[in-house]
């Protein structure tokens, strides 16, 4: 089979004190078949000098600014490759990535993922990585999840590599959906998603990536239950437009991330879809049967168990405080990160 061509595709907006890592990430590629292209979303910073200086070894799309989505579209209709990479700015690859996806690819594939680490705003390592994926995790676990519950367990953008068939599909993306949750969310029926059980990406969290970084903008909680379900109903209409059944159960009742969503929204008193049925005591049920059927860590495991049974029993006006707590500790780790390379130093 002749070697496949990557494209990777960047979008930038404002993000001129990280694309060059980006940028230099996916230059730095083993594999030798890749496209780069970058769409600057009209950014006012210095992105667009700092693009300038790839210009001879990326393709640079600019574009006044429409948003994420848009950017997506104008990059994906720029591209060639047989297996596309979505790579914010903000996010950097691991040199190996591509060759290792290359290495486990064929035309049975619609996405192979992989892990995760987590960095901050100066890409300090903070010890965490997501999605703790392992061996086990294989081809048949991801179907036998999807069957079964509508759903698997899958990262953010930069931890995925799409069959191009698959994002045909999918592109041009429309406002209410983003490439997160309309690629991924659909992708097993189109095909196997192989899960690579290493860290071959790193994933930046800062002050202007996610709400969740800081805990602060709780108020999106409920938008960002609605978009989860709009992803849902996308997945269930290309599931009866290529004749699959799909579990008729309420998919978020099988991904912690949004039990968790929901039982902080039930907490604060903010209304979401499904909220005038739902209680705090019910929420923390689910979440323990999660926890139950989900393989996680042992640390991993307590860790979420700690979380979601203080979160229960905190009281509403304390919560926004200990969601701040537990969104707002990067900056606590990266701050321990800085203290022990210190420590190391003066001992050296």
């Amino acid at each position: 089979m002749e070697a496949p061509l990557f494209s990777v595709i960047v979008t930038c907006y404002n993000y001129g004190r990280y694309v060059a890592q980006a940028l230099d990430s996916a230059l730095a590629q083993r594999y030798p078949h890749v496209e780069i292209i970058v769409v600057n979303d009209g950014s006012t910073d210095d992105s667009r000098e700092v693009l300038a200086r790839y210009a001879d070894r990326v393709r640079v799309i600019e574009q006044p600014n429409r948003g994420s989505i848009p950017a997506y579209n104008a990059g994906f209709a720029a591209c060639r490759g047989d297996i596309i990479v979505l790579l914010d700015a903000d996010d950097v690859l691991e040199p190996d990535v591509l060759s290792r996806v290359a290495s486990v690819w064929g035309p049975q594939v619609a996405k192979v993922q992989w892990d995760l680490r987590i960095i901050d705003a100066e890409g300090r390592d903070l010890g965490r990585k997501f999605c703790h994926f392992d061996a086990r995790y294989d081809a048949a676990e991801v179907r036998r999840s999807f069957e079964a519950t509508g759903t698997y367990r899958w990262p953010v953008s930069v931890g995925n590599a799409y069959a191009r068939r698959l994002a045909e599909r999918m592109f041009p993306l429309t406002p209410d959906v983003g490439p997160d949750g309309a690629l991924n969310t659909v992708a097993p029926l189109y095909g196997d998603v192989i899960t690579l059980p290493e860290v071959l990406a790193s994933y930046r969290v800062h002050g202007q990536n996610l709400w969740s970084n800081t805990g602060s903008d709780a108020a999106r909680l409920p938008a960002r239950i609605h978009q989860r379900r709009l992803e849902i109903a996308l997945m269930r209409r290309h599931a009866a437009e290529r004749g699959v059944v799909v579990s008729s159960e309420d998919v978020l009742d099988h991904e912690l991330a949004f039990v968790n969503y929901r039982l902080m929204a039930k907490k604060l008193g903010l209304t979401y879809p499904g909220s005038d049925v739902e209680s705090i005591s019910g929420l923390l049920a689910k979440a323990w049967r999660l926890l139950r059927t989900e393989r996680h860590s042992p640390a991993k495991l307590t860790q979420h168990a700690l979380w979601f049974s203080t979160l229960a029993a905190t009281p509403p006006a304390a919560t926004r405080g200990l969601m701040r707590l537990r969104f707002g500790r990067g900056a606590v780790q990266g701050a321990l990160v800085d203290a022990r390379a210190r420590l190391r130093r003066s001992f050296a």
